[in-house]
């Protein structure tokens, strides 16, 4: 077992040593590496740390499955794990921040969001505007192709919860996008 790896291991080094799990990861890697990446900057992340948060979830499955574990659908294990690393990405930076400002006294932070991103269009930047799991939803759905039974999966809730998430922030964008195109 190699359980004292660090997160940032190269994929290689394994390989060496379990030729199956090195097939089966990497087979992933290859399908869903760029949806992974993509899933992760549309939640937020900069590209260096989307690649960081596609790497981990790619080295937690290798462990999980070198547990011995059962992972049934590796594909929403993958986006699930890539999920919640991005959420996690997420809380440690609100948690930053909030100190930095404690610190300085200023109440507020003049750093830039390195998500924002000029190039994105005007649609996918009105669902950057949506709630967590409702752009998590219309990523998944539109972005990564995913039907609801996997997006329920990826995100641990039931395939009506995810159509439900998918139609209220439809509705969202609507309100938001609709008069402007009109």
């Amino acid at each position: 077992m190699i359980k004292e790896l660090s997160p940032k291991a190269d994929l290689e080094v394994l390989a060496a040593q379990e030729p199956e799990l090195e097939r089966r990861v990497l087979s992933l890697h290859a399908r869903r590496g760029q949806d992974l990446y993509g899933f992760a900057v549309g939640l937020g992340l900069c590209d260096a740390d989307a690649a960081d948060a596609v790497q981990e979830a790619m080295l937690r499955l290798w462990r999980e499955l070198e547990s011995g574990r059962d992972v049934r659908d590796l594909d929403a294990w993958a986006f699930r794990t890539t999920y919640h690393l991005v959420m996690d990405h997420h809380r440690l930076r609100r948690r930053l921040v909030a100190s930095f400002e404690r610190l300085t006294a200023r109440g507020t932070s003049n750093a830039t969001d390195p998500a924002d991103s000029s190039d994105a269009a005007a649609l996918w930047q009105a669902v950057d505007g949506l709630p967590a799991r409702q752009r998590a939803v219309l990523y998944l759905r539109y972005r990564a192709d995913l039907p609801f039974e996997r997006i329920g999966l990826v995100l641990g809730i039931t395939p009506s919860a995810a159509r439900s998430h998918s139609t209220q922030a439809l509705a969202n964008l609507r309100r938001r996008v609709g008069p402007e195109e009109s």
